[in-house]
């Protein structure tokens, strides 16, 4: 008898455990990536009873929950890098959902013009994940991703929009190709009055010197680097890119690939 009591308690005691795991609230996605400045929303459901939100960090992101009946949503605003926890507590129990916030990606320069048969070049940071690139018209350039740099070659007047996605943003690049040729194509700087500083360690036009730069096409991104500080910071390539924007920059190496 004292079996089947102990049975029938078990029994019970299980179908209280599935009935409470088959009603627990519940939160989709369970994890999700986004961008500083962006919003975001999470459907909860199956709510039982009074339901409050816990946010574990709430530099991170803003959260707001909101309730209709059993189903309700959390609002998202993503505030800062990092991550946070979003808590969906119940009756029945609780529900994380796990948010990571990360700097959006950014592109340099994030427009440009150059010249048919030129070339220039873009750089990114702060990608995540794969990235992917689309050309609203490849007769007007070509577009291609080496090395987290983007290289562009003008085909024929026109312009084009290279769109650059990775897993989380997507930055289109308006690209003009005319057909002057020479150092004046992006922007309005001269690029060889200021490249010409360059001259007296690279030979005239980059030609020469201690290292020749004549028709390299990874300039821009070096000279990023140096600015950046990622390549020789106290070096005197460091000290010079200082003082140029990078514009600037980016119309030094044209000139230098394409004299």
């Amino acid at each position: 008898m004292t079996i089947q009591k102990n049975l029938k308690w078990l029994v019970a005691m299980l179908l209280m455990l599935i009935t409470s795991i088959a009603h627990a609230v519940s939160v989709s996605p369970e994890s999700f990536a986004m961008v500083v400045g962006k919003n975001a929303t999470v459907k909860v459901s199956e709510i039982k009873g009074a339901a409050s939100l816990i946010n574990s960090n709430t530099g991170v992101v803003s959260a707001k929950l909101s309730i209709s009946g059993s189903y309700g949503s959390i609002q998202v605003t993503a505030l800062s890098a990092g991550s946070t926890a979003l808590t969906v507590k119940d009756s029945s129990g609780s529900k994380s959902v796990k948010v990571t916030v990360k700097p959006p990606m950014t592109l340099s320069p994030a427009s440009l013009s150059l010249a048919v048969k030129q070339t220039a070049t873009i750089s990114m940071s702060n990608a995540t994940g794969e990235i992917r690139l689309t050309n609203s018209n490849s007769e007007v350039a070509s577009a291609s991703l080496s090395d987290g740099v983007i290289k562009l070659e003008g085909k024929t007047v026109g312009t084009t929009t290279i769109t650059v996605k990775d897993n989380i943003t997507t930055f289109p690049v308006p690209v003009t190709v005319i057909s002057e040729t020479g150092p004046n194509v992006i922007g309005n700087t001269d690029g060889r009055l200021l490249a010409s500083n360059c001259f007296q360690c690279h030979g005239t036009n980059g030609s020469g010197g201690f290292d020749s730069l004549l028709g390299d096409g990874d300039i821009y991104g070096e000279l990023i680097e140096y600015l950046n500080g990622a390549e020789d910071p106290d070096g005197i390539m460091a000290a010079h890119v200082k003082g140029y924007t990078q514009e600037q920059l980016q119309s030094i190496a044209d000139y230098l690939a394409n004299p």
